[in-house]
């Protein structure tokens, strides 16, 4: 296990980095998470809108996707975690990040759809502030809810009735000193960041194994003092995007850190895989500057198995 620094070498590693990074959108208010589907459609979410990203001849394009809410209403909402299961894409927000009371939705789409919409598969409740979302092998859905102002929170399980229809959600895992943040499934395990109730403090990420009534065997895989937001599996470890310290960092399994490079506050990571991405290279979402940075490294990265 090992321990970083608040901001580390970020600062000495930033100009190199740009060299390396192509910038792939602008103007993505708040930018939060980015997915590669399986078809290999690019997405992104983020405050207001939910974005498919293309690389076609001229460069990289975003293009804000239709929101269509239940009631038919026209309002806006605070898209956050991303994942994809049986062919659709999922994400959650919240009409109001500073609310903990305001309303918060499941939306869907059709990865397979030439021109796919956000359609809301339903309302979530009891949550403060979702934030990562994931999908185990069976279907089921599940969201960290980073909870109230200075109270831990919880993860929500999510089963569906169809892709469109939540059948139940249900409290799945309580913490009792921290708040969850990124989610991702493997192997029968769920990864989990959780960070302290302020940005001060110490940060993890966090290894189970996901039975059907909860969370056992909790691993401690890394600690950061910088305050751990999304991160990307891959094969034999993972890459975390660490928001304060200001850069995201590859590490192995067994928590040794293998790399790292500078971004300005990052958000998320995601491992792209198509040959058109160039395989092995990131998607690091940039909060502050509201940017997706595409990041072609040499670090060897693959896919989880």
């Amino acid at each position: 296990m090992k321990t970083s620094g608040f901001l580390g070498f970020a600062s000495l590693l930033f100009a190199s980095v740009l060299a390396h990074a192509e910038l792939v959108a602008t103007n993505v208010s708040n930018a939060e998470n980015t997915l590669q589907t399986s078809n290999q459609r690019l997405f992104a979410s983020s405050q207001g809108a939910f974005y498919e990203i293309t690389l076609g001849s001229s460069g990289w394009s975003k293009t804000p996707l239709p929101v269509r809410f239940r009631d038919g209403s026209a309002r806006s909402c605070y898209f956050l975690g991303i994942t994809e299961s049986a062919g659709m894409v999922y994400t959650a927000c919240t009409e109001d990040s500073l609310n903990p009371l305001a309303k918060k939705h499941l939306f869907g789409l059709d990865i397979f759809q030439p021109a796919p919409q956000l359609t809301e598969v339903g309302e979530l409740h009891g949550m403060a502030l979702p934030n990562g979302l994931a999908a185990d092998a069976s279907g089921n859905l599940y969201a960290a809810d980073s909870g109230w102002p200075l109270l831990p929170g919880t993860i929500q399980k999510i089963t569906l009735a169809s892709a469109y229809t939540i059948a139940s959600q249900t409290t799945f895992h309580r913490f009792f000193a921290c708040k969850p943040n990124g989610l991702r499934y493997a192997g029968g395990k769920l990864y989990v960041t959780v960070n302290p109730f302020s940005y001060v403090g110490v940060s993890q990420l966090l290894r189970y194994d996901l039975g059907a009534g909860g969370l056992g065997n909790q691993v401690s895989l890394y600690n950061s003092l910088a305050f751990l937001d999304d991160f990307a599996l891959v094969n034999g470890g993972a890459v975390l995007a660490e928001y304060l310290g200001g850069r995201i960092v590859h590490i192995s399994e067994q928590g040794h850190e293998l790399h790292r490079a500078g971004f300005s506050q990052p958000t998320s990571v995601s491992l792209l895989t198509a040959s058109a991405f160039g395989p092995g290279s990131l998607l690091v979402t940039e909060r502050g500057a509201g940017n997706v940075q595409h990041f072609v490294n040499d670090w060897g990265l693959q896919p989880r198995h």
